[in-house]
């Protein structure tokens, strides 16, 4: 039997040929070639750290405000993240600081944790930095913890209190390394998420979060995949980093990745370089297609360490999907770190044995108010909104996880995985079992769970 070329990523491993060709309507779901606007990535760095949005010039603004013995501090991305540009960003900016005369011990490196648990250093030598950057830069490590060592600088107009990490506010100079990218409640992350969650105080996060809820549809219409517009969680965030812009200067690199590779550069205004990034976005994160799935098929590569995590691959594929509770997700993700957030199993396991609506309803009253949001309580909702569309057991996961666990918790069916060598065969069941029920299924298969899939003719 032959099989469609249809490759996507299992904790690593290219899994292949699970898709016989007597499927016809196969597609796999990405978008147009994007052509950067820069072929040399070191002139094109040179060009926004020298001609910044909103900014004075890099080195002009680190000569006014550095002094010897003064802090300068990078923000990035925790464990949770690729953190592709990470390491190729900090070491190329840093040497420019020492350039300009800034001593390496007034060099500082905060790990932007939100509320996730602070990373170690192995954490940040294995999944931020990389052993190289970490052999030179392992000492100058600061980890955020939303518990502890965080001070209030105001209150938003929404009335969030604004507490912020002290070693940040001690700080002349604070340089975010951002990746921007599409959220699926805030709209977008990087850039302005590296303040909140990033480094707030646990306070902050659980009166902004909840911003999101809506007891009917689960989450408010702003608050959704790539809209920025009339959100309130991430106008919100807009506004402590205003705030924050006023108490210590700001410089922000931002970049998109693409397949693994920088494709979009520009610095300096936080704000401007947050509304910057959403024309490119649009360009390399939005796929149009005509009609819904049948079947969706998704990776979500690097982020399946937890189910926490993956949950982001099950939520492109909903987009992708039918909504008549006919069409299967299928959600390649190893979880070798298991659930991922004491929150979601907290809030999930309390209503497994309510219907799926009143499920969502009571997560959001019990565990989404101000006073006992926890970040994860979101998931639950995440997954209750969308098995109103696909239904119970209709999510399929392949991983390490428990089967018996993900169907009378979680609600999906799990295919248990040894290790990755079961995975095709796993695969090629789950499609056999489709098309045997539905016949000449349309079939999608999404390598990149970062995409939004605009459904002009979606099936309800």
């Amino acid at each position: 039997m032959s099989y469609h070329n249809t490759p996507l990523n299992y904790g690593g491993d290219e899994v292949d040929e699970f898709i016989s060709k007597s499927i016809e309507d196969v597609t796999i779901l990405q978008v147009d070639e994007y052509n950067p606007d820069f072929t040399d990535f070191n002139k094109k760095l040179n060009d926004v750290l020298n001609s910044p949005l909103g900014s004075e010039p890099f080195k002009a603004l680190v000569k006014k405000v550095y002094k010897k013995g003064k802090r300068i501090l990078f923000m990035v991305d925790d464990k949770t993240r690729p953190n592709i540009h990470t390491r190729v960003l900090l070491p190329v900016v840093a040497d420019r600081l020492i350039s300009f005369g800034v001593r390496k011990e007034d060099i500082w490196i905060m790990i932007s944790n939100g509320s996730h648990t602070p990373a170690t250093l192995k954490d940040v030598e294995s999944k931020i930095l990389g052993p190289e950057i970490f052999k030179d830069w392992g000492k100058n490590i600061l980890s955020h913890d939303c518990d502890k060592g965080n001070t209030q600088v105001g209150k938003t107009l929404r009335g969030t209190p604004i507490f912020i990490d002290q070693h940040v506010l001690d700080s002349c100079l604070l340089i975010p390394l951002s990746d921007s990218e599409y959220h699926y409640f805030a709209g977008q992350a990087g850039t302005v998420k590296l303040f909140c969650p990033g480094v707030a105080g646990r306070e902050t996060i659980r009166v902004n979060h909840p911003r999101m809820f809506d007891l009917e549809k689960g989450f408010t219409e702003e608050c959704r995949l790539g809209n920025c517009e009339g959100n309130p969680v991430i106008e919100d965030m807009i506004e402590i980093t205003s705030i924050m812009k006023e108490r210590i200067p700001i410089f922000c690199v931002d970049t998109i990745v693409n397949r693994g590779k920088i494709v979009y550069l520009q610095a300096g205004d936080i704000i401007e370089c947050h509304r910057a990034a959403s024309f490119p976005l649009r360009k390399l994160r939005v796929v149009d297609v005509e009609e819904p799935g049948d079947i969706v098929f998704v990776s979500v590569g690097e982020l399946g360490v937890n189910l926490y995590q993956a949950g982001k691959g099950i939520h492109a594929a909903w987009n992708a999907v039918r909504h008549d509770k006919k069409g299967w997700i299928v959600l390649l993700a190893p979880c070798e770190d298991g659930i991922g957030s004491a929150g979601y199993e907290e809030a999930i396991h309390a209503v497994k044995d309510l219907e799926v609506a009143d499920a969502l309803r009571s997560v959001i009253e019990n565990y989404g108010s101000e006073k006992t949001f926890k970040i994860g309580n979101q998931k639950p909702v995440d997954l209750f909104r969308i098995l109103l569309d696909v239904a119970e057991g209709n999510i399929k996961l392949v991983s390490g996880l428990d089967s018996d666990e993900l169907r009378s918790v979680y609600r999906m069916e799990g295919c248990t995985v040894k290790d990755s060598s079961d995975v095709q065969a796993i695969l090629r069941s789950l499609m056999e079992r489709y098309a045997k029920e539905h016949s000449n299924p349309k079939v999608y298969v999404l390598e990149d769970s970062g995409l939004l899939i605009n459904v002009k003719n979606q099936v309800n």
